[in-house]
């Protein structure tokens, strides 16, 4: 796991150890900048010249000691500062100061053309300490002027945050930096794992600043963040007598005559990622062909009209097998015919154990919310739950998973970096990439989900182990490239990322 520090508990960390641990604020600025310059040589060991872009506050001021400690170290280093040096206060003027002392040439923006602040940019790595993650709001004036010729360089560092990204949510404005690495002090930042921003941190290390993060930080983290590494605790564990009906059993009610393989890919996944029995329940139609694809699923025919589920007769037809299971996947390929909607609100109301909502059965207008249930969307669906644009949300999108959540009970917002909310709680999934973005990937997501709701795993704890080895298992399946893998091979995939 990996812990996520917002703003206010950085700030209260930074006067901790001033105050109580006696660290100066000077001295964290040092060791802050010592520490990104060892990094940044490290990182790269052939490079020439440097040029750091210091902005007005702290931020600049590591910057200033960052350049300072290259300068040490043997690299050619120029600052471009949005201010003169006089103008600087606090421990920034302390490094600024510093820095001109020690005869490192500070060059300031406002003086300088367009043209000639191109062609340091262009012959240099550039390291962008404009902005620190007190910044909110669109960088104006000489910083915003900074970050636009700063576009498409190649080479880019960022110190803490990328400038321009809201280091609280993840939120960028039209102007904002994009590095290729990050450089984070003390602790990691919510918006180094909150796309959109997180896509512009590139890499993100976490470098020191002299006291150990243990001491100086007394909050509790704001989001965590998994990967693969963290499947092997979070997992279901089984006594050494296990049989099929101790793994877990698992309902899933989907298909229609336009989505037949939604369900059986869901019921796939289940069963790849462990569950002990699983149930499909579908159309008749539906039925006829997955029965051959899938022979370790159970089938229960629903009644059928127009090649969608038929209400009329749908409670006699699943609820005698309703109570042998443990979990409801809904929604799967269901359709948003009128009778598809009345099966989502009887079983959203009836069920009485975990239950996943997925695809069609999401634009169901559900009254109540349920905290054993887990909603799926993708930013289109959540842009119809929200009544947002789906550019809204994914500009929003810690936001609008809190707001699902509301919704809900746990909500899941697909997308680069899943965020998965119980509306206290904030888990982002580090896996996954542009491979999970093909047809009947949402389905796959869903049965593996509904795989751990089955075997007993809280809510937020099942919907983030399914995410995460659903993201393991599409790099697995992709080896290496963003094109060409199939959700079949997803689900495929999947048992070689369990346990």
């Amino acid at each position: 796991m990996k812990y996520y520090y917002g703003t206010e508990a950085v700030r209260a960390a930074d006067k901790k150890a001033s105050e109580e641990l006696g660290v100066p604020g000077e001295a964290l600025m040092e060791n802050a900048g010592r520490a990104a310059a060892e990094i940044i040589a490290a990182r790269y060991p052939d490079a020439e010249s440097f040029l750091v872009l210091c902005g007005p506050g702290n931020n600049g001021g590591d910057g200033f000691a960052a350049a300072r400690h290259l300068d040490i170290m043997g690299r050619k280093v120029k600052i471009i500062a949005v201010r003169a040096t006089s103008e600087y206060t606090g421990e920034a003027l302390f490094a600024a100061a510093a820095a001109e002392r020690c005869g490192i040439k500070i060059l300031r923006s406002r003086d300088m053309t367009d043209a000639g602040i191109t062609a340091l940019l262009e012959t240099s790595i550039v390291v962008d300490a404009l902005l620190g993650v007190g910044a909110s709001g669109e960088p104006r004036g000489e910083v915003g002027r900074l970050i636009e010729l700063s576009a498409g360089r190649a080479r880019t560092v960022s110190l803490d945050i990328p400038s321009g990204v809201d280091a609280d949510t993840g939120e960028t404005g039209a102007v904002s930096f994009r590095a290729e690495l990050t450089i984070s002090f003390l602790a990691l930042k919510p918006a180094h794992a909150i796309a959109p921003g997180a896509l512009r941190c590139g890499e993100t290390v976490t470098a020191g600043i002299g006291v150990k993060p243990s001491l100086a930080l007394g909050a509790e983290p704001s989001l965590i963040g998994y990967d693969a590494s963290d499947i092997p605790a979070m997992f279901p564990r089984h006594a050494a007598n296990i049989h099929k009906g101790s793994r877990g059993s698992l309902l899933i009610v989907g298909g229609s005559s336009n989505f037949r393989g939604a369900p059986v890919l869901s019921a796939l996944a289940a069963l790849k990622a462990g569950c002990g029995l699983v149930a499909l329940a579908a159309p008749e139609s539906v039925i006829a062909s997955a029965a051959s694809l899938l022979p370790e699923a159970i089938f229960v025919p629903l009644p059928e009209e127009d090649g969608h589920v038929c209400f009329a007769g749908f409670e006699e037809a699943l609820f005698p097998f309703a109570d042998k299971f443990d979990a409801l996947v809904l929604g799967p390929g269901l359709g948003l015919s009128n009778d598809a909607q009345k099966v989502s609100r009887l079983l959203y109301g009836a069920w009485s154990r975990p239950m996943l909502i997925d695809a069609d059965a999401l634009k169901t207008g559900y009254e109540m919310r349920r905290e054993d249930a887990v909603a799926t969307p993708h930013a289109g669906e959540a842009s119809f739950i929200l009544s947002i644009s789906p550019t809204e949300v994914e500009r929003h999108r810690l936001r609008s998973c809190r707001k699902l959540a509301e919704k809900f009970g746990v909500a899941l917002l697909k997308g680069p970096r899943t965020l998965i909310s119980n509306g206290t709680n904030m888990n982002a999934v580090l896996e996954g990439g542009q491979e999970l973005a093909v047809p009947g990937s949402g389905d796959v997501l869903s049965g593996t989900i509904g795989a751990f709701l089955a075997a007993g795993l809280k809510p937020i704890d099942a919907a983030t182990l399914g995410a995460v080895v659903h993201g393991t298992a599409g790099g697995l399946a992709a080896s290496g490239s963003a094109n060409g893998a199939l959700a079949r091979d997803i689900a495929g995939a999947i048992k070689n990322c369990t346990i």
